[in-house]
């Protein structure tokens, strides 16, 4: 229990420095009390965890907490939602069936957080039934409840009915709850922002975590973990290149350097909003030193290829892209004569010698899951895992690792799935790149935010190439297929307002 509180402390004080720090920058985006009010869920929370004696008392006091004390309007609970995702670990237990059935369902944190929060919203919502809260009034829609409907359908191959109604249940929970309710109940700019101030707080906190781990080689979590449940590790103490890949909350280090750079894409959006311009770099810093500690190459690349967009979708095309260069050519020298600038080189993808038998093992592991997907090009299979093929994949730790989400789903779900999956992802960034093109002159706000969302969701279209779709993966990006939702109905009742 000792270690356990010790955890706690440290990450008590992470927070509240992460909080008064945030404070100092004094954002336009949110008010002195609503930061104030999410610094004390966020501190309550993890005490709730670290002190509760096991998983099912914290679970019941957090359900308890949310219901009593936690705003009631819909966009509020996004606020707290978006806050508190990914802020423990996914700490599952199985919930018994009663003697009824085997079992209902696998609750984890992710789960208890869209169960607590966002299904009273989402029925607040659906009582409303405006014009933006009717299914299908937004362009994803369709190409969202088609994935949904066709692999929940495609979950009753599995042996028993039983089995098909908790996917069916738990898809709606994990990919529809956030995408619904997020792109349904922000409506306005102002709310956008909040969300998106929100989701900076809560990846500035990951950031400050993992410099916290890497320098003091210390997974800070795994205590809470081991308190709480059986499980004795949050994730594997990994070290590359000298140091300890840090991955605070999440299964792998890949994971939280995903989470990293979509906070970094929100800053770009947000530090506009940033009055005190003496500290305006400063988050900049801070989330790209979190995700040097996570020293995870696909998000590197994801960041490189976000930035890149970015600067494509803006003014100046030429003149920014010619400070990147020349910032990379200034800062080559210093990589190539110190020490730490060689390790750096080394752990790099591609020119990188620090192993880089991973690149070998995705190579191998998209030729097996090419012949696999072969025999069930359609719609998949979900004993994929138990072919000879994917079994000659199998690593020391006694594991599968699919690190491609997209061979995940054609594996799973076939061609049929994959492409509706990608659809989804098409439909956003077409309709963001219209609008902003039509908000380049009429609201430079707006315009900005648009440049900010594409970059992320092109750059977790390229990064999610490079992990599979578990743990918090998946329900960070359809979050952002929320967000990004909400920003077409915003952008389109903007640009209506202005030619009446």
């Amino acid at each position: 229990m000792g270690i356990t509180i010790k955890s706690l402390i440290f990450i008590l004080l992470i927070g509240f420095f992460l909080f008064w720090f945030v404070s100092l920058l004094k954002i336009e985006t949110i008010s002195k009390k609503e930061l104030v009010t999410w610094r004390n869920v966020w501190l309550a929370n993890q005490a709730l965890a670290f002190l509760s004696p096991n998983i099912w008392v914290y679970y019941a006091a957090f359900i308890m907490a949310s219901f009593l004390w936690l705003p009631k309007k819909p966009e509020s609970k996004v606020f707290i939602y978006i806050l508190l995702l990914g802020s423990l670990p996914m700490m599952q237990i199985i919930l018994s069936g009663f003697g009824v059935i085997n079992y209902l369902f696998p609750l984890n944190y992710a789960r208890a957080l869209a169960l607590t929060i966002l299904l009273p919203a989402f029925f607040t919502l659906a009582q409303g039934a405006g014009k933006q809260q009717r299914l299908f009034s937004q362009p994803a829609d369709k190409f969202v409840v088609l994935f949904i409907v066709v692999i929940s359908l495609l979950d009753f191959r599995g042996d028993t009915a039983s089995n098909g109604v908790r996917f069916l249940f738990l898809h709606f929970v994990d990919l529809f709850l956030p995408y619904y309710v997020i792109s349904r109940s922000i409506t306005n700019v102002d709310n956008l922002n909040k969300c998106l101030t929100v989701l900076l707080i809560s990846t500035g906190l990951l950031a400050c975590l993992a410099v916290f781990e890497t320098v003091k080689h210390w997974h800070i979590y795994n205590h809470l973990l081991q308190h709480l449940t059986s499980v004795s590790r949050v994730t594997a103490g990994e070290v590359r290149g000298g140091m300890l890949r840090a991955a605070v909350t999440f299964r792998t280090p890949i994971m939280l350097g995903f989470i990293l750079t979509v906070g970094f894409g929100v800053y770009l959006y947000l530090s506009a909003f940033v009055k005190d311009k003496s500290l305006r770099k400063l988050p900049f810093i801070a989330l790209i030193t979190g995700l040097v500690c996570t020293v995870s190459r696909g998000p590197w690349v994801g960041l490189a290829f976000l930035l890149l967009v970015f600067i494509w979708t803006g003014r100046q095309k030429i003149a920014q892209y010619s400070k990147l260069i020349g910032g990379f050519i200034i800062t080559l020298p210093i990589l190539l004569i110190t020490p730490f600038g060689q390790n750096f080189i080394d752990l790099l993808p591609f020119v990188g010698t620090i192993r880089a038998e991973t690149l070998d093992y995705r190579a191998r592991l998209f030729d097996m899951a090419s012949i696999v997907v072969q025999r069930n090009p359609w719609f998949g299979s979900t004993t994929y895992l138990n072919t000879p093929e994917m079994q000659s994949m199998m690593q020391g730790e006694g594991i599968i690792d699919v690190v491609n989400s997209y061979l995940q789903v054609v594996l799973q779900y076939g061609w049929v799935g994959l492409v509706l999956f990608i659809a989804i992802f098409i439909s956003l960034l077409k309709n963001i790149f219209v609008l902003n093109k039509r908000l380049y002159k009429e609201d430079e706000q707006l315009f900005r935010l648009g440049r900010a969302l594409f970059s992320i969701l092109s750059a977790t279209a390229l990064i999610i190439y490079t992990v599979s779709s578990v743990d918090y993966i998946p329900y960070y990006y359809w979050l952002l297929f929320g967000l990004s939702s909400s920003f077409i109905y915003v952008s389109k009742a903007s640009i209506d307002r202005r030619h009446i």
